[in-house]
């Protein structure tokens, strides 16, 4: 009887582990195979930011209108101009209309003679060869006349008046230019006259970025203000929209009209709770996006102050940017504390994360099976984590397909 029971166990325990050999790893994909997401490793990138509110604050001189009337603007919103250059116009008594007149005739001479230029330019290697080419029938000529040939010098005076008449077509062109121009010349002298003593021309008196968005807080946010701004006082600043594409607005004498940014340098002051001003060092270079526009500038910290409010004061420094920026004054900001890229995969498809030596595991899915690698992570932040391989390894590479959610899921497991 123990004989028996002996023989039944040991063909159970067969059966047993046949039954694990076979059906096992289908119970376990039954388990935890199905509805299992997956992905592919792809390049991404990810950034550390803090998003401010902040103001621009440049070293600004308003210019002031020398009379009441129409201003016509004769340079552009951003524009770098010299010491003396022209940047708009008042018109008064007269439609703008008329000056606008001016300016096209303006634009219509400069054009003419421009083209005047180019037709010389373009014939003037013709006009060099048909003067040489004249120069030889003269010499032909002189030759002919002292070998006493009637008919061989009248063949060289007739390839000279040919070649004379060549040359004049060329200058004929330019001299229907001149006519042109002349004419267009005297037009505009009879619409200056009437618009003399009409107008008066506003000239900046030193170098700088002219803009037309004034909003008076030119003369209060001053680079000199900066040590002194609280950050109740920075919340309080507000500013209406300015239309940056008009061309022509209403003057009153004594008022401002426009500024000039004197200085090629640009501050963006925000107030930052201190929690967030560790990494915020005086000195240190950051990425400022402006959200406003999207553009992207290299800035550095010059000024952090003691905790006012439960907040600094942070001063960001850049020179670069500035035309795009001048007509600007509160804005949105994206301060760039750092960023990678790299392999990107969000948290969930990581176990094991060490945040000290910045390791953890990833279960790819290679031939229907887990497969579990440890990977080195070069960039995190709350939304997504870049990683990329350890050192002297070849464990992940780009277009991998791997596991969203690997818990549960073993080494070797087979995955559909």
């Amino acid at each position: 009887m123990s004989i028996f029971r002996k023989q039944s166990v040991k063909i159970g325990t067969l059966i047993l582990g046949v039954f694990l050999v076979i059906y096992l790893p289908a119970l376990l994909f039954i388990i935890y195979g199905n509805g299992i997401e997956t992905d592919i490793l792809k390049i991404g990138r990810i950034e550390e930011i803090k998003n401010v509110d902040g103001v621009f604050i440049r070293n600004e001189e308003l210019i002031l209108s020398p009379e009441t009337g129409d201003c016509v603007m004769d340079a552009m919103d951003g524009e770098k101009v010299p010491a003396n250059y022209k940047i708009a116009s008042v018109v008064k008594n007269v439609p703008v209309s008329t000056y606008e007149e001016l300016k096209t005739k303006e634009l219509e001479i400069a054009r003419a003679q421009n083209a005047q230029k180019q037709n010389i330019s373009t014939f003037s290697s013709d006009i060099k060869k048909l003067d040489s080419e004249i120069i030889e029938e003269m010499k032909d000529l002189a030759q002919e006349s002292v070998g006493g040939s009637l008919v061989e010098s009248y063949n060289s005076i007739s390839n000279i008046d040919k070649i004379v008449y060549r040359k004049s077509d060329i200058f004929g062109d330019s001299s229907k230019s001149a006519a042109y121009i002349n004419k267009l010349k005297n037009e505009k002298a009879v619409i200056q006259n009437k618009l003399n003593n009409n107008i008066k021309e506003i000239t900046a008196k030193t170098a700088g970025l002219i803009s037309y968005a004034v909003d008076g807080y030119e003369t209060i946010l001053t680079p000199a203000a900066i040590r002194n701004i609280t950050p109740g006082e920075l919340e309080k600043i507000t500013t209406k929209e300015t239309n940056r594409d008009f061309n022509v607005i209403e003057a009153r004498k004594g008022k401002p009209i426009a500024k000039l940014v004197k200085d090629l340098e640009s501050n963006m002051v925000a107030a930052v709770e201190e929690k967030y001003c560790k990494s915020l060092k005086l000195d240190k270079t950051v990425t400022l996006r402006v959200n406003d526009t999207g553009l992207y500038i290299d800035a550095q910290i010059v000024y952090s102050s003691d905790v006012i409010e439960g907040k600094r004061i942070i001063a960001f420094k850049f020179d670069t940017g500035l035309n795009e920026t001048v007509g600007l004054r509160r804005i949105n900001a994206d301060i760039i504390l750092s960023s990678a890229t790299g392999l990107k995969v969000p948290h969930s498809a990581l176990q094991n994360i060490d945040t000290k030596n910045r390791t953890a595991l990833i279960t790819l899915v290679k031939g229907h099976t887990a497969s579990i690698k440890k990977v080195r992570i070069t960039g995190m932040n709350d939304d997504a984590v870049i990683i990329d391989n350890l050192e002297g390894e070849n464990s992940i590479a780009l277009y991998n397909t791997y596991i969203l959610n690997p818990k549960n899921i073993q080494e070797g497991q087979i995955i559909d």
